[in-house]
């Protein structure tokens, strides 16, 4: 009898898995904790399946092979998650059921209209910065992109793109008359919109391990030609992974993110490792940067991944750019659960005066910042404060100290 039940829950659970996605499984040893062990063991078997089936046809596309068209449809939601759905769209297009079909070619339709709406605004930026003289840097996907087997395979939500500071007025105009609105800004980049495009002009490289690492970066950067500037291959590869360790710190990184590590190593062989290596250690990245190396060739290549499960577990259930759940358990890991919920309800006044210029002028009028601020998250944005609430309740001990042991073995 009790064989019986375990066996019709275990069918339950995947049933709902089907059909309401992870999302379901997540919230239901909640309202069901009889099922709780029974639970985990499905859903960590279900996601081992679609991880492998994932990583395999990644690989294989980045290889020039044909993915398993048969399984595949049944990583379509966890490809979704890690902004690598892109990549296997084609298959999925010749392979998915109806259902999964329609639903694959309205993303993947939406997909392509938006890259080639950013490949204008970046012609289009880039050309306005050239007339009026402002030297520039674009970051990150931009370059990324042009290093795989076909640039549409390597997706990007925004353009990102550096310039020098004291040309932020110049800036904002520039901006304004390309009929971008400003979304939001903070102490190291204004995020403008127009349409389907999202364009952040970054004025400080401030995300790093080292403070003052990229302070008057333009004098370390290479002059291509007009008013464009690069990095070298070595320090583009440096910032790759301190935007790495950003979004690591504060939730989480995903597949697409360890797949570039690979693709630009192996595009990029003749890297200086002594350079690298020195760098690195000022940054207090070495470990951070072997780990992550090493996983990427595990899954992408040929390589061994010992030692790096704990890494390859958290990356898997991060999502391209981290959860609240892993962010909150990062926080609390750092600094302790009251700090920092107190560092989340109030951030630093730097941070405000981005946010609310106003205190540029008189930062006395901050308390009543704050104030504004709690009342924008409680009636405008009463989900993400859901969410944060519930992550920030759920980062109990055992999780916390899971993260902090994950933090140390990468010297982060």
């Amino acid at each position: 009898m009790t064989a019986f039940i375990n066996l019709s829950l275990t069918y339950f659970i995947i049933s709902f898995k089907c059909a309401f996605d992870n999302e379901f499984l997540r919230i239901l040893p909640r309202f069901l904790p009889i099922v709780d062990k029974r639970y985990r063991t499905c859903y960590n078997e279900i996601m081992n399946q679609e991880t492998e089936i994932l990583l395999n046809a990644l690989k294989a596309v980045l290889h020039g092979e044909s993915p398993d068209a048969e399984n595949l449809p049944r990583a379509a939601g966890l490809a979704k998650k890690h902004s690598v759905l892109n990549i296997l769209a084609p298959t999925l297009l010749k392979s998915a059921n109806e259902n999964l079909r329609d639903r694959v070619m309205a993303f993947y339709a939406e997909y392509l209209s938006q890259q080639e709406s950013l490949k204008s605004a970046a012609e289009e930026l880039f050309g306005e910065l050239e007339k009026r003289n402002i030297p520039y840097m674009p970051l990150k996907g931009y370059y990324l992109k042009q290093l795989y087997p076909d640039p549409l395979m390597r997706s990007s939500c925004d353009l990102d793109v550096l310039f020098k500071e004291e040309r932020t007025k110049e800036v904002k105009a520039l901006m304004t008359d390309l009929g971008y609105k400003l979304f939001i800004a903070n102490d190291h980049h204004m995020c403008h919109t127009r349409e389907n495009v999202t364009v952040e002009m970054h004025y400080i490289l401030s995300e790093t391990p080292l403070p003052d690492y990229y302070d008057g970066v333009f004098s370390r950067l290479t002059h291509a030609e007009g008013s464009l500037y690069h990095f070298s291959d070595e320090d583009f590869y440096i910032f790759l992974l301190v935007h790495m360790w950003h979004h690591f710190k504060a939730g989480g990184t995903g597949i697409r993110s360890v797949m570039d590590i690979y693709v630009y190593r192996t595009q990029k062989p003749a890297l200086d490792e002594e350079y690298l290596q020195r760098e690195l250690k000022k940054l207090q990245l070495v470990l951070f940067e072997e780990k992550l190396k090493k996983l990427a060739f595990f899954w992408f290549g040929d390589g061994d991944g010992e030692g790096t499960d704990e890494l390859a577990e958290f990356i898997l259930k991060s999502g391209v750019y981290g959860t609240t759940q892993h962010a909150a358990a990062a926080g609390t890991a750092k600094m302790g659960k009251t700090k920092y919920f107190f560092s989340r309800v109030f951030p630093p006044a730097k941070d405000m005066k981005k946010a609310y210029p106003v205190l540029e002028k008189c930062i006395l009028l901050l308390p009543f910042c704050y104030i504004a601020r709690i009342f924008t998250a409680l009636f405008k944005r009463p989900e993400r404060l859901k969410s944060n609430a519930g992550a920030l309740l759920g980062a109990d001990g055992e999780k916390v100290a899971k993260m902090k042991d994950l933090f140390d073995d990468l010297g982060i």
